[in-house]
């Protein structure tokens, strides 16, 4: 081990079969310390071992927040509800280990820090809080609850009756009835064509029964005539004579203008067809009433019965209207919810009350220090690749030199087999030496001789 590394990850436990687990180590993880700073400050696992407690005691508050918040939603407790809530307690333990394990440096960088994360803390302990505070206050809840679906079955069935009577021909008590009328369709139309046609027949029996009546004693007074009758009007005189004949052609003429027998005849008619209706619409009205009935209970039942499971969100409404008219349980649920919050915030608020230990000046120099063997690091191997770069740039450009000598010496060479024959053995002479010394100085390089 480097010296200066505050012996990292030093605590090794012996070997053995088994070994016992360390609880105080687990609280630690937990805390996001760092084992091998620790053991340069072992006083401060004391430290850091109650502040995992906190982190711990945070998750399982959630972890029972959401068990309840699901049984509110499912209408009771499963099984299966086990595995959303130990997600989400590991969602929380996870994110409160960040919050007081990322918080390092001195007090004023530690307070620009650790007040958005408390913002944080504040809204998660919100999320928190509510479904408790729905469990703690149940009772007044439900009992509410309870209370207003009775009501609104009450005010229900109070309005079907009243836009339903009982007896067909009566009028509905309500105006507003739009969407409760029942049997609007069936009875009450069959009871309105009976009334008009009662209607027209008593019309009609009243016209018939005037015209009978006139045409009675026009036809009296012409037979009384003609049998010799001496009441006032008549001649006295039996036979067929003028009076006689007169008088029985009023009473004809009158029975032909007062179309008597034809109303006769479309009286009996209407008599017959009221008689025919009276029957089955006498029948449909006997289980009338009965008809209505079933047809309430089968509106009723869709709404929901005062026993039926309270969901969340009926009693998320159900506190508001409840503290809304209680100030005393308003206050109290309040209370209880900050006391919560405040129960979410306490590993930032532990965090941030502690102050800054020898532990968190360690563990920010060791940070520093590793931040700063990781920057000479990288520039030392940003040098070495500049330092073979130009190396090999250089190469290049010595390597291009060479060529260019090579050409010129072969040009030269080309020159030389074109002069006159008594310079020729002169240049063959010299041009091999030439040669070797231009060859050897372009192998030279400015670092050395290769």
């Amino acid at each position: 081990m480097k010296n200066g590394d505050f012996g990292r990850h030093s605590r090794t436990s012996s070997p053995g079969p088994f070994r016992r687990p360390d609880l105080g180590r687990m609280l630690r993880a937990l805390a996001g310390a760092d084992e091998g700073v620790l053991d340069q400050v072992p006083l401060e696992r004391t430290r850091y071992v109650g502040l995992g407690g906190v982190v711990l005691g945070t998750a399982v508050v959630a972890g029972i927040s959401m068990w309840f918040a699901l049984s509110q939603v499912l209408g009771g407790a499963h099984v299966a509800m086990l595995v959303p809530t130990v997600i989400w307690m590991l969602i929380v333990l996870n994110f409160d280990r960040w919050l007081v394990s990322t918080v390092t440096g001195t007090w004023h960088r530690r307070l620009l820090m650790l007040i958005p994360r408390l913002l944080v803390s504040v809204v998660l302990g919100f999320i928190i809080a509510e479904p408790l505070v729905l469990r703690v206050f149940e009772t007044a809840i439900v009992q509410h609850v309870i209370d207003g679906r009775q009501a609104v079955l009450n005010a229900e069935r109070d309005r079907l009756l009243a836009c339903n009577p009982r007896v067909p021909t009566e009028t509905p008590a309500r105006r507003d009835c739009a969407g409760a009328r029942l049997l609007a369709s069936t009875t009450e139309a069959g009871v309105a064509e009976l009334r008009d046609l009662e209607s027209d027949a008593e019309k009609l029996r009243a016209r018939v029964g005037t015209d009978r009546e006139r045409h009675d004693r026009l036809f009296d007074k012409a037979t009384g005539e003609c049998a010799g009758d001496s009441r006032e009007g008549m001649s006295g005189k039996r036979g067929n004579g003028p009076l006689c004949r007169r008088l029985d052609a009023a009473a004809r003429d009158f029975l032909v203008q007062s179309h008597l027998n034809r109303n006769e005849k479309a009286l009996r008619t209407l008599e017959g067809r009221i008689t025919a209706m009276r029957g089955p619409l006498a029948g449909r009205q006997a289980d009338f009433a009965e008809k209505i009935e079933a047809g309430i209970g089968e509106r009723l039942s869709a709404l929901p019965r005062p026993a039926a499971p309270v969901g969340l969100l009926e009693r998320m409404r159900a506190l508001q209207e409840v503290t809304a008219v209680n100030a005393y349980l308003s206050g109290a649920t309040w209370l209880f919810r900050l006391f919560l919050i405040l129960v979410d915030c306490l590993p930032v608020l532990v965090k941030l009350m502690g102050g800054t230990t020898a532990y968190d000046r360690m563990a920010d120099h060791a940070n520093r220090r590793d931040e700063e063997i990781h920057d000479r690091r990288l520039q030392l191997r940003t040098e070495a690749r500049i330092g073979e770069l130009e190396l090999q740039a250089h190469r290049d450009v010595e390597d291009r030199r060479r060529q260019r000598r090579l050409m010129d010496i072969a040009g030269r060479a080309t020159e030389a087999q074109t002069v006159e024959p008594s310079r020729t053995p002169w240049t063959r002479i010299a041009f091999p030496e030439n040669r070797r010394e231009i060859l050897r100085g372009s192998s030279e390089t400015p670092s050395g001789r290769r």
